[in-house]
């Protein structure tokens, strides 16, 4: 009498795939992580962009109504309130917020530093600050450009306002 052959996987061949998918799937896994990273940093950017014209919006708002003098207090405001709608990622106000008590992936203003600082969700990538916190601080500072010389000598004191701008609070580096 000759053994039945049966025509299912072997434990090796069951084996093998089972290594197979494992692997493709913690490749895919991996990719998936890297490709939300890059969507968190592009829509921080994304915003700070959206950010910069409601500052341009702002000024020219203000030169609008003869209040050039108000130019400058533009570095006092919060960024977020210039917008029509906050994002709902934007947790509010707070002054000077201990690490961790603000969730990860949420912006909040920092009434001490007058920042307005993104907090790092998928942080992979990005080389903390010199807190060592995974954070993105963005500023709005006010430019100023010498006026004139005045009888051949400049007079520090002697400056104008050259505009207004959203910049970095410190440099960062992700990816």
């Amino acid at each position: 009498m000759m053994p039945r052959r049966t025509h299912g996987f072997t434990l090796i061949e069951f084996l093998v795939v089972v290594i197979i998918i494992s692997t493709l799937g913690a490749v895919l896994l991996d990719r998936m992580w890297f490709y939300q990273e890059v969507a968190e940093k592009a829509a921080m950017e994304q915003l700070a962009g959206t950010l910069r014209s409601a500052l341009h919006l702002q000024i020219a708002d203000k030169l609008i109504k003869g209040k050039t003098r108000a130019v400058s207090s533009l570095a006092e405001d919060n960024p977020m309130d210039w917008l029509a709608e906050q994002p709902a990622n934007y947790v509010g106000e707070r002054f000077a917020p201990k690490p961790g008590e603000v969730a990860k992936g949420n912006w909040y203003y920092d009434l001490k530093d007058r920042q307005l600082v993104y907090v790092v969700a998928r942080g992979g990538h990005f080389v903390p600050n010199r807190q060592g916190r995974k954070e993105v601080r963005f500023a709005v500072r006010v430019v100023y450009a010498p006026k004139a010389a005045q009888g051949g000598r400049e007079n520090a004191d002697n400056q104008e306002i050259n505009g207004v701008i959203l910049t970095l609070g410190e440099p960062y580096q992700w990816f």
